[in-house]
């Protein structure tokens, strides 16, 4: 059963209990007041029935003195509106009708003349007072003959109202308990029936995962305030909570799956280099007998020019075929030659190898060294050489963009390693040719001489020296590369 529901029952339940017990005693409280008045009364009107009794002589009704008694008796103007007495003898002669107030407030067309002899004929016949026309009519006794008869009118009556029953005061107990309930129903629902379904709902949205539900706080007053308040304070923090776990949850997938992408691509990288190792060792041994060949014959006199020519295109030939396998197998997966050497010299060589050309195409060129960076334990000219082809790879796509552009190196320290992030504002690359930006022989350039080896090998040479490389870029917001190399202290 719901909350409100029990308050309102048990606050039910209270009032019919309290207010039964104070109708119980306020019932008999009333009805002894009643007897002890109708008590009162009643002695009240037999005590002026007997002072009536004893100014009243039947025999002198045809005196004055009698009727002049009976009009100047206190007891007739204090306690009584109209009298008439008259004898016992049948036919009631002489009757005197006694008005203390005076005639001119008997209504002569109104008094019920007829109405109170027939009650003095009636009264014969009863014991005590006879109501009759309002008043009483009385037989007045003497040794037990009737001497006479009275009717009076009493300025009080005889005897009070008779007191509610008792089922009316249950009854109002009924009423009152029912406007009660009615009453505190409404109060019980608008301050604490809508707050706590208000509540239930905003606690099952948030179970349900809208964590930006919230109570509003108007809803609720006095003992319940806090409760919404604090409702609503654990509510914000959940949503809190759990956007941080989103959003680190987010951040962990993303990382594994780099993780789990960088390794896939290196396990690839490797199997293909010992591929291309061992091709340039096939390639290389032919190689080099065809350039003896084509030196001897080049050394033959009297050569014909035409012929001198041709061998000259396959001296060149065989050269650029042979520069391409030494490039396989100087970049093909082994142990780096060992030695300390400061990241920010080889950034400094690299810079300088490309400056002239930077200024040629009005590329601001931007490098900046923390200083304390650790030494690192590796080859320096490959460090050199994979962040020559970096600034290069940016270079090219600024030319291809044809405008001036900005190229940005920065080497600090973190957690003991050296990171060294190489970032331009050229054109970028679409997200689908991200994940083969370190595949052999992958290239977006336009220009013949593109082999697609550089991030093959820069990656290469990255991971023979204990660190990481990762690219990042969208179109036409730059190409930005991050390598990582750790810290030889």
């Amino acid at each position: 059963m719901p909350l409100a529901w029990r308050i309102l029952l048990l606050a039910l339940l209270l009032n019919v209990v309290t207010m039964g017990v104070v109708q119980f005693v306020v019932h008999h409280s009333q009805q002894r007041w009643f007897r002890e008045q109708r008590d009162v009364l009643s002695r009240s009107v037999a005590d002026s029935i007997a002072e009536l009794e004893r100014i009243y002589a039947p025999e002198r009704l045809a005196d004055a003195r009698q009727v002049r008694d009976l009009i100047l008796s206190p007891t007739v103007h204090e306690l009584y509106d109209d009298v008439v007495v008259t004898s016992g003898r049948p036919g009631f002669e002489a009757p005197i009708y006694l008005n203390p107030r005076g005639a001119v407030h008997r209504d002569p067309d109104t008094f019920p003349r007829a109405q109170i002899l027939e009650g003095l004929v009636r009264a014969r016949e009863v014991e005590g007072r006879l109501p009759v026309a309002g008043g009483y009519c009385l037989a007045i006794r003497r040794d037990g003959e009737i001497a006479g008869y009275l009717w009076f009118l009493p300025k009080h009556p005889p005897a009070l109202p008779a007191a509610l029953p008792f089922w009316t005061s249950v009854a109002g107990v009924a009423a009152a308990t029912v406007l009660f309930g009615l009453l505190l129903f409404v109060a019980i629902r608008r301050t604490i029936g809508v707050p706590l379904r208000t509540l239930r709902g905003a606690a099952a949205a948030v179970a349900g995962g809208a964590y930006a539900a919230r109570v509003p706080e108007h809803l609720a007053g006095g003992e319940l305030a806090p409760v919404v308040a604090a409702f609503n304070h654990m509510a914000a923090q959940v949503e809190s909570h759990t956007a941080t776990l989103e959003r680190a949850v987010r951040e962990a997938v993303e990382q594994a799956e780099q993780k789990e992408r960088a390794l896939v691509l290196s396990s690839r990288l490797a199997s293909i280099g010992t591929l291309a190792a061992g091709v340039a060792h096939e390639i290389n041994n032919p190689i080099g007998g065809m350039q003896n060949a084509v030196h001897r014959l080049l050394q033959t006199p009297d050569l014909p020019e035409r012929q001198r020519t041709y061998l000259l295109l396959v001296q060149d030939g065989l050269q650029r075929i042979a520069a391409t396998a030494r490039r396989l197998l100087d970049f093909s997966p082994r142990q780096a030659s060992t030695g300390l050497f400061a990241v920010g010299a080889a950034i400094e060589r690299a810079r300088a190898l490309v400056e002239h050309r930077a200024q040629k195409l009005q590329v601001e060129l931007a490098v900046a060294v923390d200083p304390g960076l650790p030494q690192v334990r590796g080859d320096a000219h490959e460090i050199q050489q994979v962040l020559l082809n970096l600034l290069l790879n940016s270079l090219d796509a600024l030319e291809q963009q044809r405008r001036r552009g900005r190229v940005q190196v920065r080497a600090t320290g973190e957690g003991g390693k050296v990171v060294v992030r190489v970032d331009d504002d050229g054109p970028g690359m679409d997200p689908a040719d991200l994940g083969r930006v370190f595949d052999p022989f992958f290239s977006k350039k336009d220009r013949p001489d593109a082999s697609g080896l550089g991030m093959f090998i820069s990656y290469s040479i990255v991971q023979n020296h204990g660190g990481e490389i990762t690219v990042d870029s969208r179109p036409g917001e730059g190409f930005h590369v991050r390598v990582v190399l750790p810290g030889a202290g």
